[in-house]
């Protein structure tokens, strides 16, 4: 973009250039190319007009393709993902990721879609622009705004394996975006996985203050769950179930606080129910075990214990096969 009206000559192999208070750009793909959105450029002898775009050291000269739409699609684990559409005439693109004003990345992309991949934590734009059969780069897209999150992928990335090393990408995270109610669950979830209910406690509330997601709610109901919280824990489960029905995790989560409340018979439903869909669900068979046991069924809720061993050796499930042997 020049705005001075400071006497400027740019030179390339093909010859010289002079802008005229002009809005251009050029790119070297082989051949130079030069593509002019505002002002004039003085090509030698010719001026070549707004709009259009030319290959330099030819007499080929052409109206700019009109510009793309830009639309997010769904992201991948840790990446960005946008959807390219349009114009007619495309025969690929020119993508630009920009932030604080500088350009991070440009990328030539010849399909419909351009994923990026976060290098930072930031606010970013992207704005795409069709390119023509000779190359030339029609006029730029709006540009479409978005966060970079890569402490908070990386986080997110580690958990549950390593809940320690997961909170330290995710307070970095939480610190650039403290609204980012997706990394305040997350930072929750890593403390919960060491055992800090208490810390936990208060970030589950605010995460869910900010989006009442059914995945966070589920981790906030296991948490109460581990405070003896059982009350606040089954109202969690239940509004979670009445939204979704099918959630299992909410639903197995249902079954072992109604049996710390003492309904053995209501968690051997809601446990078998979890079993009727997905038989490999982690620990439902020590739930229904447990749930047997309290109604005096010892010789089911041993064989469910020996089949969740073969699955799942946890400590737990051995422990208390080994009680009741």
């Amino acid at each position: 973009m020049r705005e001075a009206p400071v006497p400027l000559l740019l030179s390339t192999p093909e010859g010289g250039i002079r802008p005229l208070g002009t809005h251009l750009r050029l790119s070297r793909e082989g051949r130079a190319r030069l593509s002019l959105y505002q002002g004039q450029v003085a090509l030698g002898k010719e001026r070549l007009p707004a709009g259009e775009g030319a290959v330099l050291g030819t007499e080929e000269r052409r109206r700019l393709l009109p510009p793309p739409l830009v639309r997010p699609a769904p992201e991948g684990t840790g990446q960005v993902v946008f959807r390219l559409v349009g114009p007619e005439g495309a025969r690929g693109f020119r993508v630009e990721v920009r932030s604080g004003g500088q350009v991070v990345l440009s990328a030539q992309v010849t399909g419909r879609t351009f994923t990026y991949q976060p290098q930072a934590d930031r606010l970013a734009e992207v704005r795409a622009f069709a390119l023509d059969d000779l190359g030339l780069e029609g006029f730029p897209s709006d540009p479409v705004p978005f966060r970079e999150r890569k402490s908070f992928f990386l986080g997110k990335a580690l958990l549950p394996q390593d809940p320690k090393g997961a909170e330290a990408h995710l307070r970095r995270a939480v610190a650039v975006f403290p609204d980012d109610a997706e990394a305040i669950g997350e930072l929750a979830f890593a403390l919960y996985l060491q055992g800090r209910y208490p810390e936990a406690r208060p970030l589950y509330e605010k995460a869910l203050a900010l989006l009442d997601s059914p995945d966070i709610r589920v981790r906030y109901g296991r948490l109460l769950y581990h405070l003896r919280r059982y009350g606040e824990a089954e109202e969690v489960y239940r509004r979670v179930l009445a939204q979704d029905p099918g959630n299992l995790d909410a639903r197995w989560g249902l079954a072992e606080v109604v049996l710390a409340l003492g309904r053995a018979k209501e968690a051997e439903l809601l446990a078998r129910q979890v079993l009727a869909v997905k038989p490999d669900y982690p620990l439902v068979r020590f739930t229904l075990a447990k749930a047997l046991l309290e109604e005096g069924k010892k010789e089911e809720a041993r064989a469910l214990l020996l089949a969740e061993l073969r699955l799942n050796p946890d400590p737990e499930v051995r422990a208390l096969l080994a009680r009741i042997q």
